[in-house]
């Protein structure tokens, strides 16, 4: 089962992570501020979940209450694994980040020294991926010598190399233009899918979620609810990934997804 919003009957492989019934509000000079309510979807091992709603609406909020950034004011969120250890996420945002002082690799060994973890099999994974990857020739490089879409794809490396349970995405690629938006989010959907990642976007761009999504939720403008969880399957219409914008099964989701998003903007 991938990502829904309602409830497992009983299967005996529960999902990876579970949000069950989240509320979240906050205190403002005008009084409670209510932002999430009632949300309720899980999301299976090796899945990729978008986020989509208008804008606002607290879909980073539920990054940030995954991540454990933010406390729910009530609800649960689980995640299930075949270790007692908490789960190790990783975050990557609309801004890289790099640090402009320290070349690529150095960039990329940043989450491993703050975890002091700098053994020699997750050295050894950095230069696997920089390999997989085609980025070995830019290792050297100064930040400020790379392209926007090169600088996401390093940040992607730097992230992975703390290996990851989890990745949350929070607009990764609005900063970047067009053509190279549409590139880098197709280099990182693959990446991810190849590394075996469970990973969940936030986007305010339906064509993106549908074209890199396992299953696009909808939410609600604030306060916040689920609205459907929409099961994205190329795949099993015999349509590769790298081909699905020109398909109409594409068009089929984004007008789907769209009235959806209208019909929320038009409701008093």
């Amino acid at each position: 089962m991938r990502a829904s919003s309602h409830q497992s009957n009983g299967n005996s492989n529960p999902s990876f992570l579970r949000l069950d019934h989240i509320y979240f509000s906050y205190y403002s000079a005008l009084g409670e501020v209510n932002v999430l309510e009632d949300i309720h979807f899980h999301v299976e091992n090796g899945d990729f979940v978008a986020l989509v709603g208008p804008s606002g609406c607290g879909k980073s909020t539920i990054l940030s209450l995954i991540s454990g950034l933010l406390k729910p004011v009530s609800g649960y969120i689980t995640f299930y694994s075949d270790s007692f250890a908490p789960p190790r996420i990783g975050y990557m945002l609309q801004h890289d980040h790099l640090l402009e002082w320290r070349d690529v690799y150095h960039n990329i060994m940043l989450g491993l020294e703050i975890q002091k973890r700098k053994t020699p099999e997750n050295l050894a994974l950095i230069d696997s991926l920089l390999e997989k990857y085609n980025l070995s020739n830019v290792k050297e490089q100064k930040p400020s010598a790379l392209s926007g879409g090169m600088r996401q794809r390093i940040a992607l490396i730097r992230t992975l190399a703390i290996r990851p349970d989890l990745l949350l995405l929070d607009e990764p690629f609005s900063a970047l233009d067009y053509q190279t938006r549409l590139n880098v989010s197709k280099d990182v959907r693959n990446i991810i899918k190849s590394e075996q990642k469970t990973a969940i976007l936030v986007t305010h761009d339906i064509s993106e979620a549908v074209a890199m999504a396992d299953t696009v939720i909808v939410l609600s403008k604030s306060p916040c609810t689920v609205k459907d969880c929409i099961p994205i399957e190329f795949e099993k219409n015999g349509i590769h990934r790298d081909e699905v914008r020109n398909s109409k099964l594409f068009q089929d989701y984004f007008d789907k997804i769209w009235r959806q998003m209208q019909d929320e903007n038009t409701e008093s």
